[in-house]
């Protein structure tokens, strides 16, 4: 997503509250001219279930003051929804990512008080806070995730997914390359994860259930697991767009990394090579013996 100004590199930058607050973004935006910054919609929602919307707001986008020339809001994933709908199934482009809208809403917070559009702005911050709120339900989030846990649950099988939860049982690459073969399956029928941003949304939340699986078991998800994972998930698939996420946050990043990791073709057919020689076969393919599961790090 880089592209070329006056002879440098621009990188797009997707922000998270907690990079938003740190001193590390002070130091990118004095030391990088060409970084442009992307504060993705998900983050107004994440704000607004905050008890003071207004005043989170603008403490973590004031800080993005001396770069708010360079500074965008994306649309949200419902908007990349509608955009595919409208462009037969095809990957959203840059343009229309970084909402027109959003960015004048958001350098007007940026700005504060001396924006001529501020006024209006927290006013319709104040009529629309309530529907941030509402955006995100963990309850039915959690009926969602849980239709992908079971395919998760299905491919691995019980024996693998306690070998999961062993501390090095699998490098990075094999869970990769299971990953890349679960999803390869799910998206088997055309219809069933029909256009470009389910199909990224897909595979963060695998990724997601990957971490849960080796964390803390699949059996039982709490309601509110869900809901600050969904958010956290929001931002990766925002950046996985982008060039690069900066975040404070160790899983937000790790997601971050796995899903370039998948994106890059070469590297994915390679990851997945490695984990159909640990045995390992989806829950539409002939599976060999759960018994036969390698012992050995490869």
């Amino acid at each position: 997503m880089s592209e070329q100004n006056n002879g440098g590199k621009i990188s797009y930058v997707v922000l998270d509250q907690g990079a938003m607050r740190h001193e590390m973004l002070q130091t990118r935006i004095a030391n990088d001219p060409d970084a442009v910054f992307v504060v993705p919609d998900v983050a107004f929602s994440e704000m607004a279930i905050k008890r003071n919307a207004l005043y989170t707001l603008r403490r973590s986008l004031s800080c993005l003051r001396a770069a708010v020339d360079r500074t965008h809001v994306s649309v949200s994933l419902k908007e990349i929804v509608e955009y595919e709908k409208e462009n037969g199934g095809n990957a959203i482009r840059l343009d229309q990512l970084l909402s027109g809208p959003g960015t004048r809403i958001g350098r007007g917070l940026i700005i504060g008080e001396t924006s001529p559009d501020y006024e209006a702005i927290v006013q319709r911050l104040t009529e629309t806070e309530q529907d941030h709120k509402a955006l995100f339900d963990p309850r039915r989030d959690r009926d969602e995730m849980q239709r992908h846990v079971g395919m998760f649950k299905k491919s691995f099988g019980a024996a693998r997914l306690k070998f999961l939860r062993t501390p090095g049982a699998y490098t990075e690459d094999i869970k990769l390359g299971m990953i890349f073969l679960i999803m390869k399956s799910m998206t088997r029928d055309p219809g069933a994860f029909p256009g470009d941003l389910k199909k990224r949304t897909l595979l963060v939340r695998l990724l997601a259930i990957m971490y849960w699986a080796e964390k803390d078991g699949l059996d039982y998800i709490k309601p509110e697991k869900i809901l600050n994972d969904y958010i956290d998930m929001e931002f990766v698939i925002i950046a996985s767009y982008l060039d690069e996420i900066m975040s404070l946050d160790d899983k937000v990043n790790m997601l971050d990394r796995q899903v370039r990791r998948i994106m890059d073709i070469e590297d994915a057919e390679r990851m997945m090579k490695i984990a159909r020689e640990t045995g390992f076969r989806t829950s539409d393919e002939l599976a060999e013996p759960e018994n036969d599961i390698p012992n050995r790090r490869r």
